[in-house]
Formats: structure tokens, sequence, C-alpha cells
């Protein structure tokens, strides 16, 4: 187990997932990033998940098979999000302009913050910044926590509820705080449970 006061590492990538590792960094917002996500505030609201992932497919979301999107989740640039087969977004807020990947099986909780952009602080422009986040296979992002940009979440890694994370975290590693650090670790083993199988009432 690492050190419970051992800064997550900033270094670490996750390994042994699908999801490709490759970060591209965006420079700017499209207007069909801005388009989508003015479309996916709609689809958001409507009742039926069949239907609210067809039409997020529609406008350019990359959606696996048997994945639950709940009614309430907020998508920013949408068009720049993948989301591996059996995985479950909560009512969640994600900023997805700079890409966000989460590979197969990830749960990402209600009030979870994915976001890939921020702001240069030393810039005269205040210039806004887009770096890629990948979440990888068995990943769980718990109620409130927030990944910020240019994060990789490693496979089967834990970010606790409330936790801030602004460095990579290492596969199977279990972080907490602000910012997040490491607090323990998750026994590696065969996993069986498919988060997109839970569907709640009135999804």
């Amino acid at each position: 187990m690492s050190d419970m006061n051992t800064p997550v590492d900033a270094g670490a990538k996750a390994t042994g997932g699908d999801v490709a590792q490759t970060k591209v960094s965006r420079t700017r917002n499209t207007s069909r990033s801005y388009f989508s996500t003015k479309v996916a505030y709609n689809i958001g609201r409507l009742h039926g998940l069949k239907l609210r992932i067809f039409l997020y497919r529609r406008i350019g979301m990359k959606i696996g098979s048997n994945c639950v999107v709940r009614r309430g989740v907020y998508l920013g640039s949408p068009n720049e999000l993948e989301i591996g087969d059996g995985s479950f977004i909560g009512r969640a807020n994600l900023y997805c302009t700079g890409g966000v990947k989460i590979g197969k099986n990830v749960n990402i909780s209600d009030g979870a913050v994915i976001i890939t952009a921020k702001h240069d602080v030393n810039s005269p422009a205040f210039e806004a910044l887009y770096e890629p986040i990948v979440i990888d296979d068995w990943a769980w992002i718990a109620t409130n926590a927030i990944v910020l940009a240019g994060v990789t979440v490693g496979e089967g890694a834990v970010v606790a509820a409330g936790a801030v994370v602004t460095r990579d975290v290492v596969p199977y590693s279990i972080v907490g705080g602000n910012p997040a650090k490491v607090i323990g670790e998750r026994k590696r083993q065969g996993f069986t449970y498919v988060p997109g199988d839970y569907h709640p009432p009135l999804l």
C-alpha cells in the first residue's frame, strides 16, 4: 500500500485498459461544440434512456453498449466525449472541450465534476486552455469529486467523495482530499459488476 501522505503520482499513467492514452491539447472551443452543448442540455432533460442515448450519438457522442447517462447531467462539448461499454454517468457535470475518454465499466457518481478547461492566470487575455482527461476501466469517481484538466485516472482507481484531483491517479489506488492524496489501495481482482446494469426508477 502507498504511504498515506503520498501525493498522487503526477507521472503515472493508466495501464491495462482499452482507453487510448494519447492526449492532444485543444486550444479553443468550436462552433460544433457550442451547438452540441446547447442540444445536449435539452436532451439531458428528456425521459427515456434509449431515446437520450440515440440523440446523444446523433450529436457526436461516442457511447458504447449498455451505458447509462442519467437525466439531469450537464455535458459541455459532448462531441468530445467517449464512453466505454457498461459505464454509468450520474447527474454529474462534464466539461469535455479538451476531450474526455471514459473506459469500460466506469462509475461517475452524482455531483462529480470533470473539467478539461482552465485559464492562464498570467495571460493578459486570461487565455483559456484545454487539456484532455482519461478515466480508465473500472474507475470510480465518487459523489462531488472534481477531476481537473490533463489528469489520467488509472484503471480500477477510486476518487473519494469530495476529492479534488490535480494530478494523475495510479491504477487501483484510492485518493481523497484537496488536493487529492493516496489514502488507500484497491484490491486487484476480476471485477464482475457492470455499472451500466443499474437502472434506477424513471431513468
